[in-house]
Order: C-alpha cells, then sequence, then structure tokens
C-alpha cells in the first residue's frame, strides 16, 4: 500500500473509529458495574447502619434471616463456599465498631458481607441482581458491524481508482487504446468517464497530427524523388551536383523530420548498443550535409577513436547534429569545436551570449526572440527531448565569450 494514499487514510480513521466505539462501550459497561456495585454496597451499608440504630436503643432484631432480608442478604450456610470467600475473596470494604467488624468482600462476581464479632461471625450473601449488560453488548454488535460495513463500502467505491490510475499510466506511457469507462454513478466513476472522454479526444487529435504530418512526407517525397531524378540528366556538372545536394538535404530533412514527430510524440523504440564515439559523431556532421573539403573547416573534433558510448545510435547522432548546426549558426567564426573532458562531451563555440535565459530556448519556441525565429529553439528543444530519451542530461555554460554545451556521458 503506498504511503499517505486514499485506502491507507481511510484505513486509519476505521481503526480510530473502532478505537473509539470499543472505547465507548468499555466505558459504558464499566460505569453500569460501578453503578451496580454502588447500589450494593449502599444495601450492605445500610443494613449495617440499621443494626447500630438497633442495638444503640437496646432493641434486637426479630430473626437474622427475616432481618437481613429486608437488605437483599442471605446467610452463607455452605461452609467450603464460606471458606473460600474468606481466603479467595477481594475485600472491598472494611467498617470496625463496638459490635464487631464488618466486610463487603467480592468473590466470582458476587458480593459478601462479612460480620465478625466475639459472640459469632455470618457471612451474608447479596441477592441482587446485577441489571444484564446483554442489550449493551448487541447495540454494540449492531455498531461495529454498520462500521465495518460503511468501511468495505468505501474501499469497495475507491476501488476503481487503481484501475483508472493504471489505465492513465498506459496513456501516458504512449498506449492510446485505453478503455476506463465505468457504469456506476458515483463521483469516481463521472472522473473515470470525462477522462476516457477526453483520452479518446487526445486520440484522435494525435492520430490526425500523425496522418497528417505523414501525408506531408509522403507527398514530398514525390517530387523530391522526380527532382532528384532530373537533376542527374543535367549537362552542367556544377548545376547538377549543387541540385542533386539540395535534393538529398531536403530528403534528409524528411528523414529527420519523421524521426523527431516520433521521438516527441513517444512513439520512438530505442536500439540502444554500445557504439564508438567517434562513429556517432561522423555521423552527426553528415547529417549537417556540408561540403567535403568544408566539414573540417567548420567542425573541429579531438575526440579518441577508443572512447564508446551506450546509446540509440540514430536519435543520438540527431541530438549531436542539432547542437553542432546551431552551434556553426551562431559562432562569430562559424567553427564548433568537439572535445572529451572529464568524460563529459563538450561542443563549444564563441560567440556573443544569449539575449535570454538558456531555459527559455529548450521550449519548442520563445516569442520575441530574433534567434528563435532562425531555428536555435527549436534545435535545442528536439536535443533536450532525444538526450532525456537516452537517460542523458544537457548543461550549458557561457565563459569568456565562449558557448559550452557538455553531455555527461557517465
Amino acid at each position: 500500500m503506498i504511503k499517505n494514499s486514499l485506502s491507507s487514510k481511510i484505513t486509519a480513521v476505521f481503526i480510530f473509529s473502532m478505537l473509539l466505539l470499543c472505547m465507548l462501550f468499555f466505558l459504558l459497561d464499566k460505569y453500569q458495574n460501578e453503578k451496580d456495585l454502588e447500589i450494593m454496597k449502599e444495601r450492605q451499608l445500610q443494613s449495617i447502619n440499621y443494626i447500630f440504630i438497633i442495638y444503640r436503643n437496646n432493641l434486637s432484631p426479630h430473626g437474622v434471616n427475616e432481618y437481613f432480608s429486608n437488605f437483599g442478604l442471605s446467610i452463607v450456610k455452605n461452609q467450603n463456599l464460606k471458606r473460600s470467600v474468606l481466603k479467595k475473596g477481594v475485600v472491598i470494604f472494611q467498617k470496625k465498631s463496638d459490635l464487631g467488624d464488618f466486610s463487603s468482600i467480592k468473590y466470582n462476581e458476587r458480593y459478601y458481607l462479612y460480620i465478625d464479632n466475639m459472640i459469632t461471625n455470618i457471612l451474608l450473601e447479596s441477592n441482587y441482581q446485577k441489571r444484564s449488560t446483554n442489550s449493551l453488548w448487541i447495540v454494540f454488535g449492531f455498531a461495529l458491524i454498520i462500521l465495518i460495513s460503511i468501511y468495505i463500502s468505501i474501499l469497495n467505491s475507491i476501488s476503481p481508482l487503481k484501475e483508472l490510475r493504471s489505465q492513465i499510466r498506459k496513456f501516458a506511457s504512449g498506449e492510446l487504446k485505453i478503455d476506463c469507462k465505468s457504469d456506476k454513478e458515483d463521483e469516481i466513476a463521472e472522473v473515470a468517464n470525462e477522462f476516457d472522454r477526453a483520452a479518446d479526444k487526445l486520440r484522435h487529435l494525435i492520430q490526425s497530427r500523425q496522418l497528417f504530418l505523414r501525408t506531408i512526407m509522403h507527398e514530398l517525397k514525390t517530387p523530391i524523388g522526380k527532382g532528384r531524378i532530373v537533376s542527374e540528366m543535367l549537362t552542367d556538372e556544377k548545376a547538377k551536383k549543387r541540385l542533386i545536394g539540395i535534393f538529398e538535404r531536403l530528403d534528409l530533412l524528411i528523414r529527420e523530420f519523421s524521426k523527431i514527430e516520433q521521438i516527441v510524440s513517444k512513439n520512438y523504440s530505442l536500439q540502444v548498443k554500445e557504439y564508438r564515439l567517434v562513429e556517432v559523431i561522423d555521423s552527426a556532421i553528415d547529417m549537417l550535409m556540408l561540403e567535403d573539403d568544408k566539414k573540417d573547416l567548420h567542425v573541429k573534433v579531438d575526440v579518441s577513436a577508443l572512447l564508446s558510448v551506450k546509446v540509440d545510435f540514430e536519435s543520438f547522432s540527431l541530438a549531436i547534429k542539432n547542437l553542432l548546426d546551431n552551434a556553426i549558426k551562431y559562432s562569430d567564426n562559424q567553427e564548433v569545436y568537439v572535445k572529451i573532458d572529464n568524460n563529459k562531451l563538450i561542443i563549444e563555440n564563441t560567440g556573443k551570449e544569449f539575449k535570454v535565459d538558456i531555459e527559455e530556448y529548450y521550449k519548442p519556441f520563445v516569442s520575441g526572440s530574433s534567434e528563435v525565429k532562425h531555428g536555435l529553439g527549436l534545435g535545442l528543444y528536439i536535443v533536450k527531448n532525444i538526450l532525456k530519451l537516452n537517460d542523458f542530461d544537457l548543461n550549458y555554460e557561457y565563459i569568456n565569450n565562449t558557448h559550452k554545451f557538455s553531455i555527461d556521458l557517465g
């Protein structure tokens, strides 16, 4: 059971209510027993006081049995019982006088009055019948049953929350086909039904967006393919090479958009393996579509060929590509430096300080920023999501006119 969960709180309230209920009926039972004891003691004291009055007036009672029976007392004739009472009984109170010692004794839930003087000793049993507590315990039983029934009923009412939580987790993990409808008529059922309707709307919106994007990308591939074929027919080698590069760039961008759409919508399946970091960086540089003679001019790589990293190759390469692309665009000298420092992959470039906080650039778009309009905000948003998917963090610092992005490789 989850700590501080709703069910644990309800159980705590139930246990507290049970304790209060038991305490209440225990105190009522104790009060009734004490009241019965007071009545019995009062009768015994009345009989003793009346004896004092009789002897003070030099009178004698007519018949001992008849006298004590008026006070609900009868002489115990069984000697074994008498010995047991005197030996094992608990003395409630004692009273000493010239007429002898008077002791009130409790034994086996019965009350006795023992009179001991120089002439004789008598053990009297109280005939007072305690009031029955059966009705009290019957009420206690009913109250207990009602309390338990309410507790079980409440737990049954909130039990659909577990299923609803499970369905919400599935939906959050990307499983769009969920069903959490309820045919009950309580508040939890209303919440479940409202969430089911909201999930259904979101599912249709996501599917519509995916269909729209995929349709656009599919339709773009046709003219790109045709343009690529036409480019091959050109006789001007310089124009031919340039057009082929443009169409290859467009084709690459469409593939990137497809991968980004999968990553952002959390429909991308990672294929994590161990790769040499140099291979990942080379793949990222190739995705920049730089001319061969300008690759070394724009990207300076100082990474050991033996260093390896456990990542999803395609997505991690895309993240590095976006960092390199942004660094080149916003560098003063169109150069970016890639190196390893303390097991961190560092990508840095010289340039002006950002106008807004770096956290703003991790959002898809930041209104009012000229830098974002050129693509910086979107690039870092993609990078942040990809690295998070691969269990890495992106860190940034600006020191001595240098932008430094670092990824801790662990």
